[in-house]
């Protein structure tokens, strides 16, 4: 008796050729590095290491707790931190010169070098409570002293904690809000680019002081402190005026906003770039 068609065998001919599982997990082994074949990948020849030039010796395996060989991707965890770390700087927008600046290699000449360091050491290291208070910071005084050096510093100490960070000039700030005004120049809004400032968990805006200071440039900028402030986000300014300039600069109000709960470190010794003074 015949079976009905649809219980009658294929043409094995046209069926697509079936790749065993062991093949596959050889093949992903070879992929890997591992020789399939290798005594070596026996459960009792793990965990198995690789040498990194860098960081030497790091696992390509381990063995669980049910004594099954797990194999672990054969990158060096130093180096992938590293790569990690080096791409969130990036999309923090930290100045190239400034991106290998930390608190470890900041150079203390004078007692207020020493005081800006704690401070902003103080300050990074306990960002969770500074971003619960909304607590902002003003690095003002001698062009060459340091400011920057600390701000970059601050920010990967930040961006460490897995917290965003972003890096801009009072220009920048500036010139991406009027963009907005000109038609068939990116398709956002006024308001929309003022949020994007303030969305960051940490907003720098450097060179504070250094465009014309007219009162639609300091509208602009108080707006940005004015919506981080109403959402208690830290903003750190960065200016070479001393405090009055600041203020001046930036308006009473967006001022007064960036004190409540916050610091002002004056920095008022000589330039690191004219060199130092012999004593």
């Amino acid at each position: 008796m015949s079976l009905p068609k649809k219980f009658e065998s294929k043409d094995k001919s046209k069926e697509r050729p079936c790749v065993p599982v062991g093949e596959m997990a050889r093949d992903l082994l070879t992929k890997w590095g591992f020789d399939p074949t290798n005594e070596a990948i026996l459960p009792d020849r793990h965990p198995q290491y690789r040498e990194c030039a860098r960081h030497g010796r790091y696992p390509i395996s381990m063995v669980d707790e049910q004594d099954v060989v797990r194999y672990i991707a054969p990158v060096c965890s130093i180096c992938a931190a590293e790569h990690a770390s080096q791409r969130l700087m990036e999309s923090a927008a930290i100045p190239r010169r400034y991106i290998d600046c930390d608190f470890d290699n900041y150079v203390v000449d004078v007692p207020g070098q020493q005081t800006a360091l704690d401070v902003c050491w103080d300050y990074a290291e306990h960002f969770a409570e500074q971003a619960n208070k909304g607590s902002s910071l003003i690095l003002c005084g001698n062009p060459g002293t340091g400011k920057n050096h600390l701000a970059s510093a601050i920010a990967r100490t930040v961006l460490s904690m897995g917290r965003s960070v972003l890096h801009v000039t009072a220009y920048d700030v500036i010139a991406r809000i009027r963009q907005t005004w000109q038609r068939g120049i990116g398709n956002s809004t006024e308001l929309e680019v003022i949020r994007g400032f303030a969305e960051a968990d940490l907003l720098i805006i450097d060179e504070v002081g250094k465009t014309f200071g007219s009162d639609g440039e300091r509208v602009h900028l108080f707006e940005v402190i004015d919506h981080r402030y109403r959402d208690m986000k830290p903003t750190i300014i960065l200016s070479n005026e001393g405090v009055e300039g600041v203020e001046k600069y930036l308006g009473a109000a967006a001022f007064d906003r960036l004190c409540q709960n916050g610091g002002l470190l004056l920095f008022d010794w000589q330039s690191y770039r004219r060199g130092r003074t012999e004593a």
